[in-house]
């Protein structure tokens, strides 16, 4: 699904759509319920530039109520394929890697995994735990039983450990 035969790629600009399944990609633990990869290729007798832009819901759950929710990830990635290139390198907004002239096919599965990888929230929290602008909200607590003890009472052999200190 993410490879693609470098002949059968057009020279010039062209586009496709892959549309993502539950099975499409190996998240691990999560999963896609779904979504969609947007791709714009723009090949040259020089290189091939693969411009994405992965639009998918992920379904996470919550680390505060376990509670399963969806949480949208849409973002833009590009990758320039070169013949001959010495060094591959990638950042968060692009990558650069080498054409596979044995196989004569470039792969941007890793390149898709990897951006909806990174661009998941670190603490995972259903909505609901969240303000409309995305902060979270403060955690209720609640106290049960009788208010009225006294919180000052000690214990007598902390009491005793305490004048040892002294």
């Amino acid at each position: 699904m993410f490879t693609f035969k470098i002949f059968e790629i057009p020279d010039g600009k062209s586009s496709g759509l892959l549309q993502l399944k539950p099975e499409s990609i190996d998240l691990g633990k999560l999963s896609i319920d779904t979504g969609k990869v947007q791709l714009e290729f723009e090949k040259t007798a020089h290189f091939i530039r693969v411009k994405l832009n992965i639009d998918a819901d992920i379904e996470l759950v919550c680390d505060r109520s376990l509670d399963a929710f969806l949480y949208h990830v849409s973002m833009p990635y590009e990758i320039l394929f070169k013949f001959d290139l010495t060094e591959e390198a990638a950042d968060e907004r692009g990558s650069i890697r080498t054409i596979n002239t044995q196989r004569n096919e470039i792969n941007i599965e890793q390149d898709v995994l990897d951006t909806i990888l990174l661009h998941l929230p670190a603490k995972k929290l259903h909505p609901r735990f969240l303000d409309e602008n995305g902060n979270v909200k403060e955690f209720e607590t609640q106290s049960f039983g009788n208010s009225d003890v006294e919180e000052e009472t000690m214990d007598p052999r902390w009491a005793a450990l305490k004048d040892l200190k002294k």
